[in-house]
């Protein structure tokens, strides 16, 4: 009978579901894209449908879907296990299950409760509907209602079928005094979804004209992260993809009016500032990110502070700054999207806008401000990555300050080409490639097997790795590559197999048999050549000691090594 396992990396196609999290295009048999789990510039990020798995040759880091998703939703392998198997229908055997119910499955309750307690609350709905949030949008996006009341918390306590032990450890329902209340108590309750459409925590608007603090979210957990996390990415990311680019707004109120005016393409942060993580998130979608911001002070000084973020991640970075008073759910609210959509066709570069702010601050029209504006833009101007456009902004600077571009060159660094992650493991090409051709061909196996090359190996992880393949398909009776690296307990192994194999992928399955020949002909070579050496220092040995019959034997077997390598190696 198939594992759990086995049957999910049968079932699930590793596309699908990387490409929910990563902008991949199709490179020969493979798809790359920019790695979510380190900086880069140029793609390094492959995927290959064929063999169902992962590798970054940036960072190394690889595997198969499980492996994946364990890296990026910080999940333990069971409820990875557990959460592919609810979506594709495999069952889980009881003895593979961890016979419990997990924090996403007390969120889910947690949202029911909620959503169905706001029907029971006229001063909520009145609230709602005050904001221009009807029944529907409601529904589309399970709003709800804390109560407060602690005895409608103690039945749902009771009768939810969630372990207390894992309610508790969401952090939103506590135990003081005997008594269970929730940290929402009283406020309009927002569920935050993750790009799998899971409720990862929530968000609280308290309703009361002086309640404060006005929002809250949920404390931090293993899977709810207020810097990580977007609201709305669940509903927009495929949205985002098709037109190329992004708006980021900050609050729940502001996403669920533009989004249901008809802006498809927005996400919002939890009240907070943008967070590089969530740039890095978003930039697996699109390059073209906006900030669409209230109109006052603090809004546009919170976005000019990424104006380094934007150019470190390569970003193309615009601002729409909305009219002084409004917020994105004000001004949609009130001018709709048409008016929305007119504010967005005056959007502009982030840089552009610190050129102006800064402009009108320092004075540039007498020489104490230009000075001042000068040593306050050239640093931002340095850190452009981009040589064109780093070229284009100092000649606005020098237009600007009537100062010739020269004078600007003298301060700015030219940026070199970025090093490269991977080391120099050159002596290790062959044995990778044999590697790489075995774990593709796995009928070629017996043959290697057979003329024991192993033992000739000295590599030893090339040689661990061939001992561990030998001894997997003696007990599997097959080769998979997605399962194989399951085994794989050492990291350094499972990434010379990933690299291995991803080295091979643009190669002729005509040359793989070419490609073993090749490697039986270089370990015989070597070792016959070892041992034509140690030949060569015994005899020396019996030289010394004056042994003429051990020295004619030992001529003997050096002249049978020679023959062999002249007959076999020198053509």
């Amino acid at each position: 009978m198939k594992s759990t396992l086995d049957e999910l990396l049968q079932r699930v196609n590793i596309l699908d579901v990387i490409s929910q999290y990563v902008k991949l295009r199709r490179t020969g048999k493979n798809f790359v894209g920019l790695c979510p789990f380190h900086k880069e510039k140029t793609p390094s990020f492959s995927v290959s449908i064929e063999k169902q798995i992962y590798y970054c040759f940036g960072c190394h880091e690889g595997g198969n879907v499980i492996n994946f998703l364990m890296k990026y939703e910080r999940l333990s392998f069971q409820e990875t296990l557990e959460n592919l198997a609810s979506q594709y229908g495999v069952e889980i055997n009881r003895k593979e299950s961890t016979k419990r119910t997990n924090s996403f499955d007390a969120l889910l309750k947690l949202t029911d409760y909620y959503h169905s307690s706001l029907k029971n609350s006229k001063f909520a709905l009145q609230y709602l509907e005050k904001r221009g949030i009807d029944r529907g949008v409601i529904d589309e996006f399970k709003i709800g209602f804390s109560d407060g009341q602690g005895y409608n918390m103690k039945v749902f306590f009771k009768d939810a079928g969630i372990p207390n032990d894992v309610l508790l450890a969401t952090g939103i329902l506590r135990i003081k005094d005997g008594d269970i209340y929730d940290i929402f108590r009283g406020r309009v309750v927002i569920p935050i979804f993750d790009v799998n459409k899971k409720v990862i925590g929530f968000g609280g608007r308290t309703i009361e004209k002086d309640g404060f603090p006005k929002y809250i979210n949920s404390p931090e957990s293993p899977i709810f992260s207020k810097k990580l996390s977007l609201f709305g990415i669940d509903k927009t990311k495929k949205y985002i993809a098709e037109k190329d680019e992004t708006f980021i707004v900050e609050g729940y109120f502001d996403f669920i009016s533009l989004y249901t005016s008809g802006l498809k393409n927005v996400v919002a942060t939890l009240g907070t500032s943008v967070t590089e993580e969530q740039l890095s998130k978003l930039r697996n979608y699109t390059e073209n990110i906006t900030l669409m911001l209230d109109g006052d002070e603090a809004g546009i000084k919170s976005a000019l502070r990424l104006i380094e973020l934007f150019s470190e991640l390569d970003i193309n970075g615009n601002m729409v700054v909305l009219p002084e008073g409004h917020d994105p759910d004000s001004f949609v609210r009130k001018e709709g999207i048409e008016g929305v959509n007119q504010i967005i066709n005056k959007k502009k570069p982030i840089l552009d806008y610190f050129f102006d702010y800064h402009m009108d601050r320092c004075g540039v029209e007498k020489l104490e401000g230009k000075l001042v504006f000068v040593r306050t833009v050239m640093p931002y101007i340095d850190g452009i990555r981009n040589g064109v456009k780093k070229r284009l902004y100092i000649k606005r600077l020098s237009e600007l300050t009537n100062v010739e571009e020269h004078h600007f060159w003298d301060n700015v660094h030219e940026r070199k080409i970025e090093p490269s992650f991977i080391g120099n493991d050159s002596k290790n090409i062959i044995g990778r490639k044999v590697i790489g051709v075995l774990m593709s061909n796995p009928d070629l196996l017996e043959n290697f097997k057979r003329r024991g090359v192993i033992r000739y190996v000295q590599d030893k992880d090339i040689q661990e790795v061939l001992s561990i393949i030998f001894n997997y398909v003696e007990e599997k009776k097959h080769l998979e590559i997605n399962s194989f690296i399951s085994v794989l307990e050492k990291e350094h192994l499972k990434d010379l197999v990933l690299k291995s194999v991803f080295d091979l992928a643009e190669c002729d399955e005509s040359e793989y048999e070419r490609v073993l020949l090749d490697y039986f002909k270089h370990i015989e070579r070597k070792s016959i050549k070892e041992e034509a050496k140690k030949i060569t220092e015994r005899l020396s040995e019996a030289e010394k000691r004056g042994d003429e019959r051990e020295i004619m034997e030992l001529l003997q077997e050096k002249r049978q090594v020679l023959a062999f390598i002249k007959s076999n190696f020198i053509k």
